[in-house]
């Protein structure tokens, strides 16, 4: 009879903990494509599935010039866009998905309710600076410019995390600085649609770096 060789446990164990650390380093990381910066926890995302996404949180966001103590206009437009920059992020994530597809069915979901075997896109805006028209204006080379960043997840129908995201926009002002307010509702708009035509490219195959 052909003897075993048995492997002590303490083998196994430290085996899987050397692994554990390359099976990680794995995952795709993309960064400075459709979006900034992008964790994929899976290969694919099922393009036949539902899609929901939920309103980004703003409760914790740094207002950067916006922040109570700051000039009274840019605190306004502040907490004008913790209100607004939600809605037009997902309304914009729909409209821009469902035009790109493939996926069959687009939708919000302001609770916690999702289609079943639905992927759900949540997140929460980390970042909704006003910057300031004065530097804007005076300083130029970028200075005082307003941002708008996200940060958030994509999760299977199981809750299974399939990719975690981070991105940005920087507004660009015309002529005499510009006004903060126009140029991040265009941004909160923008990330919506950044969004969606990731999770399309993701979905279809196609490259996620521009």
């Amino acid at each position: 009879m052909r003897s075993k060789t048995l492997v002590p446990l303490a083998a196994v164990a430290a085996l899987s903990l050397a692994l554990a650390p390359a099976a990680a380093a794995a995952r795709p990381h993309i960064e400075d494509g459709i979006l900034d910066d992008v964790q994929l926890m899976a290969d694919a995302v099922p393009g036949g599935a539902p899609v929901v996404v939920r309103p980004f949180s703003t409760d914790n966001a740094d207002l950067g010039t916006g922040e109570e103590g700051g000039k009274d206009k840019r605190v306004a437009v502040a907490q004008q866009m913790k209100d607004e920059c939600p809605l037009l992020l997902a309304t914009h994530f729909v409209t821009e998905l469902k035009k790109l597809g493939p996926f069959p069915e687009v939708s919000r979901a302001d609770g916690d309710q999702a289609p079943a075997g639905a992927i759900v896109v949540e997140g929460e805006v980390v970042l909704l600076d006003p910057g300031s028209r004065a530097k804007r204006y005076f300083v130029g080379f970028g200075a005082g410019k307003s941002k708008v960043e996200v940060k958030g997840t994509i999760k299977g129908a199981d809750g299974a995390q399939l990719a975690e995201f981070r991105h940005r926009r920087i507004g660009a002002m015309g002529v005499g600085g510009g006004k903060s307010e126009k140029k991040m509702i265009d941004d909160c708009g923008s990330i919506g649609e950044d969004l969606a035509e990731f999770l399309s490219a993701w979905a279809k195959g196609q490259p996620l770096k521009k």
